[in-house]
């Protein structure tokens, strides 16, 4: 295993069965919980705890269903000496309102507040979803591929408290590291993701974003940016 860096990805089957393994580059170590029925809390959690105890420098969190297109770690480490937390999309600024995802609450593609891209795959086909400029500092993150430093992931941990348990750990875990004075940023890491996203307002994410609501109650309904 690298001695700097750990990547972990939950899958609810196989890891052979996942896109990430079937199409990672042979040399790149990844940590697969299979089988899993934790909530991504507890998982990432769990390998913040490993790299704590195994002095490592650096972790990766991702989705299993996305393509590591050029995985590059030491492009990553030079990001990191400007960001603590890196991501491939998210909001420079937010107003936390309903619905509480990000690119909403970041006003949407005309606010100028979102930044990166994500490569989408559909039957085989390729399409880029260009949310706005970066790198750049962001607020909030996508949870489909998070990069976080040591300073950060001992600093921070994912609430495990969250009634959602593959939402909005994600959206507060990078809040939190924001409003503790950590900088999260959007940089140019090439991922495709095979799923489009949130497809509808399921009672686990309802159950999810009224939490979200209540933990950042403080915040409600005003601008929040870095």
């Amino acid at each position: 295993m690298n001695n700097e860096l750990f990547i972990c990805s939950a899958t609810k089957g196989k890891k052979e069965d996942t896109l990430l393994w079937q199409t990672k580059d042979h040399s790149l170590e990844v940590f697969f919980k299979e089988g899993n029925k934790d909530s991504l809390q507890q998982v990432y959690n769990k390998a913040i705890d490993f790299a704590i105890k195994e002095n490592l420098d650096h972790i990766v969190l991702c989705h299993d269903d996305i393509i590591l297109e050029n995985f590059d770690y030491e492009k990553l480490k030079t990001h990191f000496e400007t960001y603590d937390v890196l991501g491939v999309a998210g909001a420079s600024q937010i107003k936390i309102q309903e619905p509480a995802l990000w690119h909403l609450m970041g006003g949407g593609f005309q606010g100028g507040n979102l930044h990166g891209a994500v490569a989408h795959l559909n039957k085989g086909k390729k399409s880029m979803t260009a949310f706005g400029p970066y790198p750049h500092q962001a607020l909030i993150m996508d949870g489909v591929f998070l990069a976080i430093s040591r300073k950060a992931f001992k600093k921070i941990r994912f609430a495990e408290d969250c009634p959602a348990g593959f939402h909005f750990y994600d959206l507060a875990y990078t809040l939190d590291a924001s409003l503790a004075g950590l900088k999260c940023g959007v940089i140019d890491a090439y991922i495709t993701h095979a799923s489009p996203g949130l497809r509808e307002y399921t009672d686990d994410w309802k159950a999810g974003q009224a939490w979200f609501f209540e933990r950042y109650a403080d915040y409600a309904d005003k601008i929040v940016r870095v």
